[in-house]
């Protein structure tokens, strides 16, 4: 357990992640240190400074010197803020790669990096991750949709991408309600054949899931890959998780239900609240109890009221 408190480094201090979890630091009496080209946007505390910073203009020389003193560095970096031209894999890959070359060379003493459930391992398939299945897709999409809460956060954060799920996810509710036209369930087969076909998202998510191959394996520097589960979106703050190694959680098979093709993990993907995860990120900056483990968490999330999707101090 940490006996003191620490100097933590906190990449994208003022997104939908990093926010809460800077919150959470200060709260626990930690100095935070925001590192973006804006920091100074998440509000003032007398434990948090900013470090104005654009992490993909900088020369690496020049990050390690931003980087020196931390005790820990969060990533909590995401291009997705910037809209669907920001989903790119080359870019985030090259990023990632300068970050963890500052972090060794500044001696960091325990780098955690945010990356995403495309990472996870299908429970069947241990070979392969969520990102390359295409049952993993559609649930994820048909399970974010049954969400107003998730439904709320993506049309506030990914414009098309969000005003396209809220069509889906009203056009499913017709269904469900008895409503349903020819209009609606065309809208549904096209939405869903899109999704098979290449989710506009799948770029990014595959850029994150490859990230982890800078980190599996390698015993040179200290760090914790942590993958957010599949419903991972604002939410009630219910203060417990559970964690979960290298695989995508699911919920046990419903007895009786009826399975196609691509429908096997329909209604079964786990998830938790941005809140939740930054008490586990947290936890983890203090304890160190994951080094070298991919690992993600589950929470409670059957309250489905929309919230913040990033907060201020």
């Amino acid at each position: 357990m940490v006996t003191k408190p620490l100097t933590i480094g906190v990449l994208g201090p003022t997104g939908f992640g990093g926010s809460y979890l800077c919150v959470e630091l200060l709260q626990r009496g930690h100095h935070v240190v925001g590192i973006s080209r804006s920091p100074e946007k998440l509000g003032k505390h007398d434990n948090y400074s900013s470090k104005s910073v654009d992490l993909n203009a900088t020369p690496v020389e020049d990050l390690v010197g931003v980087f020196h003193g931390l005790d820990v560095l969060i990533n909590e970096y995401g291009p997705h803020t910037a809209g669907v031209e920001a989903l790119q894999y080359k870019p985030f890959l090259e990023l990632t790669r300068k970050i963890i070359i500052a972090t060794k060379a500044a001696k960091v003493g325990h780098f955690i990096m945010i990356g995403g459930t495309g990472s996870l391992e299908m429970p069947d398939r241990p070979l392969r991750t969520a990102s390359e299945d295409m049952r993993f897709w559609l649930a994820y999409r048909r399970a974010i949709a049954d969400s107003e809460a998730h439904t709320v956060y993506m049309e506030e954060r990914l414009g098309s991408i969000g005003a396209s799920l809220r069509a889906f996810r009203n056009a499913r509710i017709a269904e469900r309600e008895g409503r349903g036209t020819e209009q609606t369930r065309q809208l549904i087969r096209d939405y869903e054949d899109a999704v098979l076909n290449g989710d506009p998202a799948s770029d990014f998510i595959t850029g994150a899931r490859t990230s982890f191959m800078f980190f599996n394996g390698n015993t040179s520097f200290r760090w914790s890959f942590v993958s957010p589960s599949a419903r991972y979106r604002p939410g009630k703050r219910t203060g417990t998780y559970e964690v979960i190694v290298d695989t995508l959680p699911l919920e046990p098979k419903k007895a009786g239900a009826a399975r196609g093709e691509y429908e096997e993990f329909n209604d079964r993907l786990q998830g938790i609240s941005v809140a939740d995860l930054a008490i586990a990120i947290s936890d983890e900056a203090e304890e160190q109890t994951k080094v070298g483990v991919h690992w993600t968490a589950v929470a409670d999330m059957s309250d489905d009221q929309p919230r913040p999707s990033y907060i201020t101090l």
